[in-house]
Formats: structure tokens, sequence, C-alpha cells
């Protein structure tokens, strides 16, 4: 028994000296003070640090990342913040020290205020947010797998969480995600997905649940690209499936090749989805299973106004008593919609109305390029006309104009120099931002964060010309890159 007693102290010793946890009292470390309070756990190897077991920061005390450092993390271990996260660095980066063996993630306790900036978050098991005080700005987060989280890359609980300017590239699960039963009231805005959900599970890229009542999800200026092999992976769903108040602003995001670009499902919703640009969102080849450039389902009163829509199976669908005014009617749209080829089977839908509800939806163009007339408008609406028990939709007056420029490039001044380079050139960047360099087939093959002002950029990479896209403030300036 003695003997029994004796190595149960000695296991639970070694586990306590395993890991770190902060005292509690006030603390602000950053990288090299912590290594020096836990040399064998933050492990300093040169210019770089390596993690070798769980650290927690508790509640009271502060984690300041103010070193241009690398921070590798060997593979199941965890880093929990209770207290204060933040970041004065210019370029961080965290990753697992074998990329083959993920370290578990990060858990943001409910009582932290976490700040990452100007960080790369990779070959982890996700974040897990409990707290609501959650800022993330030009930060790239890619290459991602489940871990402490399985339902996203960056998964929150509650609050108004705030990600801005940032990129997330193949990501094995959705970018971000919140529970069917909690409040979040999510600022998304001006950021990069390409490809996430690389598990191909029945998820978008964004997975959000209900704002709350008196609070509104903005997902605003996004360009979100699907992976054309994974169909089962949509755009966009913002969901209230609890009947929690649900509220809205969708506007200005350039989405294309995911299963569906927008849905939003559920009862007690409201919003608005405007100026969005919505293109070949098909890749599930089932029309019923998928492919609407924006759905709606439920009992949901929304403004659709400004939004483009191209090559997706059906163009607006409206399901169960979801309703809409897309020009002239009660919540003030002024339509100005563009449908262009959203069709399947040899028809095209540019509005399908499969509910009881009438519909204004005026000053819109239903045939992009097309001088249309009333019949030819009749023909991509489904409504009372073709279903007596459906809803009638007044499309008249309307418009069909040229298509809208969605060129941003001039707003953005940049250099690559010399180009045709060896792979090595300069990026000379009017502000901060990041990059993504495609090949032709749409990989991306680099990603990095830019400082205003002139970068060095090494890529191995075979000769080519490779697409260089530079995002900043909502805005991108796409570049030829040609390796020689």
């Amino acid at each position: 028994m003695k003997k029994l007693s004796f190595l149960f102290l000695t296991l639970s010793s070694t586990f306590a000296f395993s890991q770190f946890v902060s005292p509690g009292t006030g603390v602000t470390y950053n990288l090299a003070s912590l290594s020096a309070a836990a040399p064998t756990v933050l492990v300093n190897i040169g210019t770089e640090y390596q993690m070798t077991a769980d650290i927690t920061i508790s509640n009271g005390d502060t984690l300041l990342i103010n070193e241009d450092t690398t921070l590798k993390i060997n593979a199941g271990n965890l880093l929990t913040i209770a207290g204060t996260y933040d970041t004065a660095a210019n370029n961080f980066v965290i990753t697992a020290t074998n990329p083959a063996s993920i370290w578990k993630g990060m858990r943001l306790e409910s009582t932290a205020q976490v700040t990452f900036k100007n960080t790369t978050i990779e070959y982890g098991g996700g974040i897990q947010a409990l707290t609501g005080n959650f800022v993330m700005d030009n930060c790239i987060v890619q290459y991602n797998k489940s871990g402490q989280t399985s339902g996203a890359a960056i998964n929150f609980s509650t609050g108004a969480p705030v990600v801005k300017n940032s990129q997330f590239i193949e990501n094995d699960l959705p970018v971000v995600a919140s529970g069917a039963n909690s409040s979040v009231a999510l600022e998304f805005s001006n950021n990069y997905l390409f490809k996430n959900n690389k598990l191909n599970s029945n998820r978008p890229q964004i997975n959000m649940g209900a704002s709350g009542p008196n609070a509104t999800t903005k997902i605003l200026n996004n360009t979100i690209i699907g992976n054309r092999t994974s169909d089962k992976v949509g755009g966009i769903s913002v969901s209230s499936l609890l009947g929690i108040a649900n509220n809205v602003l969708i506007d200005g995001n350039n989405i294309s090749d995911n299963r569906y670009g927008i849905t939003i499902t559920g009862n007690n919703c409201t919003g608005t989805i405007s100026s969005n640009i919505l293109t070949n969102n098909n890749v599930e080849t089932n029309p019923l299973n998928g492919g609407s450039g924006i759905n709606l389902y439920g009992n949901g009163v929304f403004k659709i106004e400004k939004n483009q829509i191209r090559g997706s199976l059906w163009g607006i669908t409206f399901q169960l008593t979801a309703s809409a005014d897309l020009g002239g009617g009660s919540l003030g749209s002024v339509g100005e919609n563009i449908f262009k080829d959203n069709g399947n089977g040899g028809q095209l839908y540019a509005v399908y109305n499969n509910t009881p509800n009438a519909l204004s939806a005026t000053n819109n163009c239903w045939r992009e390029n097309e001088l249309s007339d009333d019949a030819m408008v009749e023909s991509v609406i489904f409504h009372s006309v073709d279903d007596s028990t459906k809803g009638t939709v007044n499309y008249t007056p309307y418009l069909c104009a040229q298509p809208m420029s969605t060129n941003d490039s001039n707003l953005l001044k940049s250099s690559i120099y010399p180009n045709p380079s060896n792979g090595t050139f300069t990026f000379d960047a009017a502000k901060e931002g990041n990059i993504v360099i495609n090949d032709m087939s749409g990989r991306a093959i680099y990603s990095g964060i830019v400082i205003k002002g002139k970068n060095t950029i090494s890529v191995k990479a075979k000769s080519g010309i490779y697409l260089l896209q530079y995002i900043s403030d909502g805005k991108i300036q796409s570049n030829k890159l040609i390796i020689k």
C-alpha cells in the first residue's frame, strides 16, 4: 500500500511539473520571461521557442507577444488563456514542432481578453473561444485540423468577437462557427477564405449560429473561394435553429465555387443581404441538395439588394414562409440585383418562390446582357403563375444593365520587382496586409503577412506564371508573378 501511495505521489508530481500555470497575481510575461519562468516547458532555442507541455495563463496575468519569432508547439499540447493575450509583434508564427503531428490548439476561457495581430496560426487543433473579448486582425490561419475544437478553426461561444483583414487557407474544418444554443454577434470583415472545410463535411466555410437579441452578425467584404471537388461545402450560413433572435448584415462579399453562396435558416431571422457577388456556387450538381446563390429557409424577413448572382443552380430560393423585399417593398430595397445563367435541367431560375408569400421584386436585371421583355423575365421566375399555391413575385418594372465592375485593383498601389525573378523578389505595399500566391490551377503555394513598404519574399516554386493577390482593408489587387 505504501509503494502504491509513493507511486501515485511520484506520478502526480511528474504531472504537476510537466506543465506551467501562471500564478494569477498580475504578472505580465513575454516569451523570453515566460521561458525564464518555465525553461523546460517553453524552451528558448535561439531565435525560436518550443513549447513542450501545456501552458495556462491564469486570470489576472498577461502574455504579451512582442517578438518577431516562431513558437513551435509539440504534438497534443494546449495553450490556455484565462487572462490577457496581446500582440505587439509584426510577424509572429505559432506552428507545430512537427507539422505531421498537430498541437492540440488554444482554449480561451470566459475571463480571457485576447488580441491576435500579425500572427500566423497553423498545424494546430483550432481555437476554442469561450470569451467574447476576441479580436483577430491581419492574421493567417491555415492547415489546422480537428483538435481542441471539432466545429471550426475558430469556435465562438458568446459575445461580439471581431475577425478582420485575415486569411484562412485550407483548414480541415469551417473557418468560424458558433453553437445553436449560443448568441454570438460576430463581425467578420475584409478576410480571404480559400478552400476551407477540406474534410468536405456538410458545413459551409462560415457556419454561424444566431446573433442573439438586439445584436447583428456582420459578414462584410470577404472573399470566399471554395474547392470544386468539395461538393458539400457552402459559402456562408447563419442559422437560428432554436428560434433565438437572429439579425444579419451580409454585404460586399465575393463568393465563388461553393455548394451554395449564402443561406439563412430558421425562425426569428431578419436582416440585409446586399452588394454580394455570387459566382458559380454550383459544385453540388444535384439541384435538390443545394446550389442556390441565396437561400432563405424559415419565417424570416430580409432586405435584398444590389447582389450579382451568376452560375448557380438557383438564383434566390424561398422556402417555408421566408419573405423578402427585393425591390420596391416595405423595407426600402432599391432592387438592382443582377441574375445570369442560374439554372438546372435546362431551365433558368432567377427566383424560386416556394412560399405562399407575395414578393416585391422591382428594378432588377433578370437576364444580364439581354434586353428582356415580360415573357423572358417570366420564364426565369417560379411563382403563382407556375403553381397557384405559391405567392406572386411582382417583377415589373425591371432593369437589364451591363455588369458592374468588380475590380478594386485601382484602389491599391503595390509593385513587384524584379518580375520575372528566380523566386526572390521585393513586394512594395501601400499599407500593411497579406498576400497569397496561387499557381494557375488555383493551388495556394505561399501566403504571408506584409508590412507597409518593401517586403522581401522568397518562394520555392517551379518556373512559370503565378497569381499574387494582395489583400488590405477589404480590397484585393491581383498581379501576375513570373518565376524563371
